[in-house]
């Protein structure tokens, strides 16, 4: 993948994320059309985004259980469970990339990055923390690093998987 793919799918995975995070149910619409039109342009992206959205909602899920997270709604909020699709999708478009890099870089990147973006969240009003930021930080961050350590191993395994079909 060019660099310049590589940014152009960040960079529209990071509006899909602002839209997720900030238009919340307002734009559920426009976050499904967004996930059929990658899914119907790539082939295999939907089972493999349906098992890392599964695993995050697990993992999100857990969090709301153990008063970790809180939101307005009972469960987990339909704009969340997309963004977590939309996640799936965007680490299927950048694995080959992924599959190149640094396994100790991509982790501690995935766990900072995952923990900051639920900051984000929590900033922009998305998200509660009743455990307040500190604590809240800190399980993000194990948690983000656990997953994102499982997420690349699959990532890898799958990707080893597809090349050998071909």
């Amino acid at each position: 993948m060019a660099t310049r793919e590589l940014l152009t799918v960040g960079v529209l995975f990071n509006l899909y994320w602002l839209l997720a995070v900030l238009g919340q149910n307002s734009y559920l619409w426009l976050l499904v059309g967004s996930l059929l039109v990658c899914w119907w342009m790539t082939r295999h992206v939907w089972k493999f985004a349906t098992i890392i959205a599964g695993c995050g909602i697990a993992m999100d899920v857990t969090l709301i259980s153990l008063g970790v997270l809180s939101f307005e709604v009972w469960g987990i909020p339909a704009w969340l469970a997309l963004l977590w699709f939309g996640f799936g999708t965007f680490l299927w478009m950048i694995r080959e990339v992924l599959n190149r890099s640094s396994t100790g870089g991509l982790v501690l990147l995935g766990g900072l990055g995952g923990a900051a973006s639920y900051f984000a969240g929590y900033r922009l009003g998305a998200v509660d923390w009743p455990l307040g930021i500190l604590p809240t930080m800190a399980v993000l961050t194990l948690c983000w690093l656990g997953f994102s350590l499982l997420a690349l191993k699959f990532i890898r395994y799958w990707y080893r998987s597809e090349r050998e079909v071909l």
